[in-house]
């Protein structure tokens, strides 16, 4: 009976973890073509750890289509960029933008230098909230924009 439950048990963690998947380097905008990049520009990270759980990959979803849709022209350009990271493994962006968990980070680079950055923490709030995080998400990349003109 006590191997039994064991099995369960077992069973039940690699249901979980099939749930979870590891994360692969991707990205939008002009990181994927060699274009240079604009000197003023926007980058917004999603920042995850190794292995992700559903709600994770759902808000990378949800930030991925809100860019996609809402500045089609801008990740054309270069003036968006999109890029997922794993934190645990990036420790220097970590560091850099004081993520201890999942998080969005809209980065702000005027003149090729970064010069201010926000965290999108209500990004957890709005989990399955499709529109009010599309559009939480769409006004903090506008805001950057506007600082980056």
């Amino acid at each position: 009976m006590k191997h039994l439950a064991s099995l369960v048990l077992i069973g039940l963690a690699g249901l979980t973890l099939i749930g979870c998947g590891q994360a692969s380097p991707q990205s939008l905008g002009t990181a994927a073509v060699s274009v240079p990049k604009p000197a003023n520009r926007v980058v917004v990270y999603y920042m995850h750890r190794t292995f992700r759980c559903f709600s994770c990959l759902w808000i990378e979803k949800t930030v991925r289509q809100t860019l996609e849709e809402s500045f089609p022209a801008e990740l054309s350009s270069g003036r968006v960029e999109f890029h997922v990271e794993d934190y645990w493994q990036q420790k220097d962006l970590a560091d850099r933008y004081d993520v201890k968990t999942v998080s969005v980070v809209v980065v702000n680079v005027v003149n090729g230098r970064e010069v201010s950055h926000r965290t999108l923490d209500r990004v957890w709030e709005l989990k399955g909230k499709t529109d009010e995080s599309r559009e939480y998400i769409a006004e903090a990349v506008r805001a950057a924009l506007e600082k980056t003109k």
